[in-house]
């Protein structure tokens, strides 16, 4: 469960924003909340809304550079450039600072506190606290140059991982990889907890697919194939069931020159392949099954393969997903019913969040969010992101037609077009 992220200098962000997910005293839409094993009551869903360039996807990507940092730093070689170091570069004195992230999330029913902070060759500071008795408690905490300051509560090796620590590596990473029981909790939020997909492109479209072939597959009768055919089929594709085929490689040429190594990896990978059921007709009534590809179906039907397997398997697990462009290729209905399984208690029942971008204006509406899920990102005359929320602004109330309010620019974090020198450059 994600509780709250901050970021510090890193792309558009130069100042330090944080969004969070704990409810705030309004009233109303009470299936979009629940109360968290911290006694907090926390969302179940949050949305950030801005124009182009205005900082929400380096803020999600912000995210997604935490959990690479976590995930890959164990692996790093001495002097290795830690990649996700990317600094504000419109004001000078930013540009060689550190970038700092800051998260707290609730593991295993304890609430994590998490910061850390780095340059492009080591990391700068990292601190992890937790509370396992409602009172914050450290567990270590660690400065560039100095020895790992421990808490009362860690047990595991110490100087020992000090001495294998790299200053570019994390110290959950090294930890949790040398199985320190008291650090994996936090680890493994980072590993099974939360999935972000900053740019749901082709890339991510594709690799999802490779894997849901493989589940859909290798468990015909699971619980995640009935409703991942469920849902396919629910929202108007046209398809009547999804089904998977093994790939006949036997008329398939490979180069001559490819390792026979690469080739077993590619065949494997590319094992399955997604097959979708189309009702033939005569007239008026269905005859036949005509059966396709799913590389032959609509853009936004391959982006409801993707997106909507995802949701399923956070729903499944009471993850956090995060996703940028969450409406890609989808009709606004669909979209407003994918966010809706969130908040519907029947549906969620182990509290799933989504954390996500986007900019159809039609989901900002009173009967979708609270004003305290509504989030908006703009940029400073400087080129600084800025992030706001919804309830925070004075004069909205209750029955404020937020989507209105917005498109009419009231609460800014709307384009600004400057459209007066192309006029006349156009008329040239």
């Amino acid at each position: 469960m994600l509780v709250s992220f901050a970021v510090t200098n890193f792309r558009s962000i130069r100042e330090r924003i944080e969004l969070n997910m704990i409810k705030s005293g309004l009233k109303g839409l009470n299936s979009n909340f629940f109360k968290a094993p911290n006694k907090k009551q926390l969302l179940k869903s949050a949305v950030i809304f801005g124009p182009n360039a205005s900082g929400k996807s380096a803020f999600l990507m912000g995210i997604k550079a935490l959990e690479y940092l976590v995930l890959e730093s164990s692996g790093w070689k001495p002097d290795e450039t830690i990649d996700p170091y990317e600094p504000h570069r419109l004001e000078r004195k930013y540009a060689s600072n550190p970038v700092r992230f800051e998260i707290s999330f609730i593991a295993n029913k304890l609430q994590y506190d998490y910061r850390v902070s780095f340059t492009s060759q080591r990391i700068e500071m990292e601190e992890l606290f937790y509370y396992p008795n409602s009172s914050k408690t450290l567990l270590y905490s660690r400065l560039a140059g100095k020895d790992i300051k421990f808490g009362d509560y860690y047990k595991g090796a110490r100087k020992t991982l000090e001495k294998l620590l790299l200053p570019n590596q994390l110290f959950l990473s090294k930890a949790a990889e040398n199985n320190v029981d008291v650090l994996l909790e936090a680890y493994r939020f980072f590993t099974k907890g939360i999935s972000v997909y900053p740019i749901m492109g082709d890339f991510y479209e594709n690799n999802l697919a490779r894997l849901y072939a493989r589940k859909l597959a290798e468990d015909k009768g699971s619980t995640f194939s009935r409703r991942f055919n469920a849902l396919i089929c629910a929202l108007d594709t046209g398809i009547t069931s999804v089904s998977v085929e093994e790939v006949d490689w036997k008329n398939y040429n490979f180069p001559g020159n490819m390792p026979e190594d690469i080739k077993k990896k590619f065949q494997e990978d590319y094992k399955y392949d997604i097959k979708t059921s189309h009702p033939v007709f005569d007239g008026e009534n269905a005859v036949d099954n005509a059966y396709f590809d799913v590389q032959d179906e609509s853009a936004g039907t391959k982006s409801l393969f993707a997106i909507g397997g995802v949701i399923i398997e956070t729903l499944d697990t009471g993850g956090v997903l995060v996703v940028d462009e969450f409406e890609k290729s989808l009709h606004p209905s669909i979209t407003k019913f994918l966010i809706q399984l969130f908040h519907n208690d029947t549906i969620n029942q182990n509290n799933a969040q989504l954390l996500f971008a986007t900019h159809d204006i039609t989901q900002l509406s009173n009967d979708n969010f609270r004003r305290d899920q509504v989030w908006f990102a703009e940029k400073s005359e400087f080129g600084a992101t800025k992030l706001f929320r919804c309830s925070d602004i004075l004069g909205i109330r209750l029955n404020t037609p937020l989507d209105k309010w917005y498109e009419s620019g009231r609460f800014g974090a709307t384009p600004i077009i400057n459209d007066v020198d192309f006029l006349i450059e156009m008329q040239q």
